[in-house]
């Protein structure tokens, strides 16, 4: 696909008048890669891009993958989009805090991804170094002192926007067992989310995201949404469905029709249904799965239609950070953004 600006302010001749009558030459968001964004030719071009991340329209959301199989370039914060919504680091992230603050500045916000069998403790665990009163794992073991960890960490001191909690069989273990998973993400709930006590703000002054990740569409079990999404959908921002139709999935769909029971399990205003970007291809053109490169873009395409039709809150990328080896880089996302939002 030819590469084109993804956000054009001056459509139509109407538009075109009023810009001529404002004396003023037609502005775009030329959808840059990072820095580059147009913002050298047109002195407007952050005021419009961020009217347009404070305007109703659906979201893009994508995950920086920084393990090392993909170049540097591909995880830098510096290197985002600019119309990208939000960027979730996993498996490390750009250590340069000028780079998060430079994304920041363009209305991007910066959330980190905990594997709660990894990362989260009980109150009173050997792990909790806040307390000397040591208990043990329990049905009713809470874990707010980690949550606060958690915010304390990456809120307060990086000054980052909120966390993306990864809800499926194989994330959960060790001090958070999937029987605990809901004290875990009611734990979490204080510090992130539109319920999040008071007080725990970002440096920008709003609540933190607070994002269900899943890929588990089944209503029972500890892991089903019935028992950890329903009960407790107000303290949830978005939720980020895994609809992978290749590599690693535990989803079964292959078709946008397939998604359809997702906008009765959850809210749909919620809703960012995500493709699989394990499956595009490396810097030298190669593939995990042959084929996989095309069919990942193209689901990405598909869902990101099924979303402006029906609604949802966005579409996403695991692994966005591998669609800079495409060309022009990110052109998989460029044009997702531009599917849902074409009015822009």
């Amino acid at each position: 696909m030819k590469t084109r600006p993804f956000i054009q302010l001056c459509k139509g001749i109407f538009v075109l008048v009023i810009s001529i009558i404002a004396f003023s030459s037609c502005k775009k968001i030329t959808d840059g890669t990072g820095t580059s964004g147009g913002t050298a030719s047109d002195p407007d071009y952050l005021k419009n891009l961020l009217a347009y991340k404070k305007s109703a329209h659906q979201l893009y959301l994508g995950y920086l993958v920084a393990d090392g199989n993909d170049p540097a370039e591909a995880s830098s914060m510096l290197n985002v989009p600019d119309s990208v919504d939000i960027v979730v680091a996993f498996a490390g992230w750009d250590k340069t805090v000028s780079h998060w603050t430079t994304l920041q500045a363009k209305g991007t916000k910066i959330l980190t991804c905990t594997f709660p069998g990894n990362d989260a403790y009980y109150d009173g665990s050997a792990k909790d170094t806040t307390t000397t009163q040591k208990t043990a794992l329990s049905a009713n073991s809470t874990y707010d002192h980690w949550a606060k960890a958690m915010y304390d960490k990456f809120i307060t001191g990086m000054g980052w926007d909120g966390i993306d909690v990864d809800i499926e069989t194989g994330t959960f273990g060790g001090d958070a067992p999937a029987s605990n998973a809901k004290a875990v993400l009611q734990s979490v709930a204080k510090y992130f989310g539109p319920n999040a006590l008071a007080g725990h703000l970002t440096k920008a002054g709003v609540k933190p995201i607070f994002i269900y990740d899943t890929d588990v569409d089944v209503a029972g079990g500890s892991l089903g949404y019935n028992t950890i999404y329903t009960p407790f959908k107000s303290n949830y921002t978005y939720v980020n469905f895994q609809s992978y139709v290749g590599g690693s999935r535990r989803w079964s769909g292959s078709k946008t029709t397939d998604l359809t029971p997702l906008l009765t399990a959850f809210d749909k205003t919620k809703l960012i249904v995500l493709t699989n970007g394990d499956e595009f291809k490396y810097p030298n053109g190669s593939e995990d799965t042959p084929g996989g490169d095309a069919k990942a873009t193209k689901w990405l395409w598909d869902i990101a239609q099924w979303a402006k039709t029906n609604g949802t809150a966005g579409v996403g990328t695991y692994r966005m950070s591998r669609d800079y080896n495409h060309t022009p880089v990110f052109n998989s996302t460029r044009r997702a953004i531009q599917i849902m939002n074409p009015h822009l």
